[in-house]
C-alpha cells in the first residue's frame, strides 16, 4: 500500500475542494502544452522548468502536438501552437517578469540571475494550474502576476552570480523540501561540500513533489540517489550522502562534532525540534503545512552554549496529532515518538492493517504511511471496528461548540464553490 504520485496529487486537490479522490483525479486529468522559442537559450529554460514542475501534477505538460490541449502556456515572443482554450502568457514587460491571462508578451530573453528562472517557472506553474483548474478553484485570481527582481533580491542581482564557499553544510531530508534547495542550488557557484541525509527510501508518491528522481529511483535511499542525480550538477560543490537521520550522521564525526550549518528540509514538528535542540550554530528551515503555505526561518545560535529548540516549542496540538496517529495504527505514543517504523512495530501495523507487508513499512515514518491510509479510506478505529473517512484529528472538534458552526460554514463555502 504505497501511494503512487498521481494518487498524491488527487488526495490533495480532493481536500482543498472538499470533493471526491475520483473527482479531483479527472480535473488534473490535463493536458498542458508548454511554448517557447527553443533558440532563446533564456525562453529554453524556462520552458524546460514549467515542463518538468507540470509534468509530475497533470497527465501530460509538453511541446505542442497533435492532440487537444486544455491550456497552452506561451513563454515570450512565441504564437499561440494550439487551439487551447485557456492560454497563460509569461514574458518580460519592461524591468518586470509578467505572467497574465490576457495579452501576449512580445519578449523573454530574461538576462537575469538562472536562480530567478527556477523562481518564475514556480510561479508560471502555479498559474497555469490555477487556470487549468476552472472558477471553483478556491485561489482563482485572474490579477497579473507582476515579478520585480530589484523589489525581491536588490538592485545588485549579479551577487548572486558571485562564487560562494559554503564550507560544511548538513541537509537534514532529501525528500520535497531538500529537492526544491538542491534543484535551485545547481545554479549558484557554491562551493564547499553538502552532506545530504536521510534513512528512508524513494516511494513512488513523492515522485510528484522530487523532480530529480524518476521510476528508477524507486526503492533506493533517498539521499545517494539525490546525491548521485545531483552531483554532476555541480562543479564546485561535493555532495556526500548519509543514509542515516542527522543525529546518526553527525556521531559519524564524533560524538562531540557540532554542526555548523544545517538546512531542515523535514516537516515533522517533532524532528524539526529535534534536530534544532541539537545543534548550536546556524539554521536555515524550510516547511509545507498544506499546498497553501511555505514557511521559511533562518535563525543564528546567540551563544556557544545555547540552542535553538525555543524555534519549535512542544504544543497541544503536535500531542494531539501524535495520540490520533498511534490510536490509528494500533500503538502506543511512545512508539510514534520513535519517528521510524521499527520491525516490531510494523509487525503491530500489520495486525491490525492485514493487507499491508512489513517489508513495505519499516524504516518509513509514521506520519507517512498514516496519511496513506487515510488516502485510500483504510485508517481503522479502535479495535478495528469500521473506519474514518476523515482525519481522526476531527473527531476531537466534536466537544468545541463551534464545531457546528465551522461546519456549516464549510458546507456553505464548498456549495458556493460547485455552482
Amino acid at each position: 500500500m504505497t501511494l503512487t504520485y498521481r494518487q498524491e496529487n488527487a488526495k490533495t486537490l480532493a481536500a482543498l475542494l472538499g470533493i471526491e479522490e475520483e473527482e479531483a483525479a479527472q480535473r488534473l486529468s490535463l493536458r498542458i502544452a508548454v511554448t517557447f522559442n527553443p533558440k532563446a537559450e533564456a525562453a529554453r529554460e524556462l520552458g524546460t522548468h514549467v515542463t518538468e514542475m507540470l509534468g509530475r501534477t497533470v497527465e501530460y505538460a509538453g511541446p505542442p502536438d497533435d492532440n487537444p490541449f486544455a491550456i497552452e502556456v506561451v513563454i515570450g515572443d512565441c504564437a499561440p501552437a494550439t487551439a487551447a482554450p485557456l492560454r497563460v502568457y509569461a514574458g518580460e514587460d519592461g524591468a518586470d517578469f509578467v505572467i497574465r491571462e490576457t495579452a501576449p508578451l512580445t519578449k523573454c530573453d530574461l538576462a537575469i540571475p538562472r536562480p530567478l528562472l527556477v523562481i518564475a517557472a514556480c510561479y508560471v506553474s502555479a498559474a497555469a494550474i490555477r487556470v487549468a483548474l476552472g472558477p471553483t478553484f478556491p485561489f482563482r485570481n485572474s490579477a497579473p502576476i507582476v515579478l520585480s527582481w530589484p523589489a525581491l533580491f536588490g538592485i545588485d542581482l549579479d551577487r548572486l552570480t558571485h562564487p560562494l564557499d559554503i564550507g560544511e553544510v548538513y541537509l537534514a531530508g532529501a525528500g520535497a523540501v531538500g529537492h526544491g534547495f538542491v534543484y535551485t542550488l545547481r545554479y549558484f557557484d557554491v562551493r564547499g561540500t553538502l552532506y545530504v541525509t536521510d534513512p528512508k527510501n524513494v516511494t513512488a508518491g513523492g515522485l510528484n513533489r522530487c523532480v530529480l528522481f524518476g521510476a528508477s529511483d524507486l526503492g533506493h535511499p533517498k539521499a545517494t540517489r539525490l546525491s548521485e542525480v545531483a552531483g554532476p550538477l555541480f562543479p564546485n560543490l561535493k555532495l556526500l550522502p548519509i543514509d542515516k537521520d542527522l543525529d546518526e550522521a553527525r556521531k559519524l564525526r564524533g560524538t562531540d562534532f557540532l554542526i555548523e550549518k544545517l538546512v531542515v528540509g523535514v516537516d515533522s514538528r517533532r524532528v524539526r525540534r529535534s534536530l534544532q535542540s541539537a545543534l548550536p550554530g546556524t539554521v536555515f528551515d524550510a516547511s509545507t503545512t498544506d499546498i497553501t503555505e511555505v514557511v521559511l526561518h533562518f535563525n543564528r545560535q546567540p551563544t556557544e552554549s545555547a540552542c535553538l529548540s525555543c524555534v519549535y516549542p512542544e504544543n497541544e496540538r503536535e500531542h494531539k496529532h501524535e495520540e490520533n496517529v498511534a490510536e490509528a495504527l494500533g500503538l502506543s505514543v511512545e512508539e510514534v515518538r520513535a519517528g521510524f517504523i521499527s520491525l516490531s512495530v510494523a509487525s503491530k501495523i500489520c495486525d491490525k492493517y492485514a493487507d499491508l507487508r512489513t517489508d513495505d513499512l519499516v524504516g518509513r515514518a509514521f506520519d507517512t504511511v498514516y496519511k496513506e491510509l487515510c488516502g485510500v479510506g483504510k485508517l481503522k478505529i479502535v479495535g478495528g471496528q469500521g473506519e474514518l473517512s476523515a482525519d481522526p484529528e476531527l473527531k476531537s472538534l466534536h466537544n468545541d461548540p463551534r464545531f457546528e458552526a465551522l461546519v456549516a460554514k464549510a458546507r456553505e463555502t464548498i456549495s458556493a464553490r460547485k455552482k
